[in-house]
């Protein structure tokens, strides 16, 4: 949704700061997705483990 609201509302010359906002939400969306997969294998090797 958040790429949704930078293509229709994130105008760079027109709305800087909803343009920021919104691109600053992807870039936090595509962190928080990293995470959860890296957190997915670290579960999954100690799984392994046990």
């Amino acid at each position: 949704m958040f790429v949704e609201n930078l293509n229709a509302f994130g105008d760079k010359e027109a709305q800087p700061e909803k343009y920021n906002l919104y691109l600053g939400l992807v870039y936090l969306m595509a962190s928080v997705e990293q995470i959860q997969q890296e957190l997915e294998e670290i579960k999954q090797m100690i799984g392994r483990r046990s």
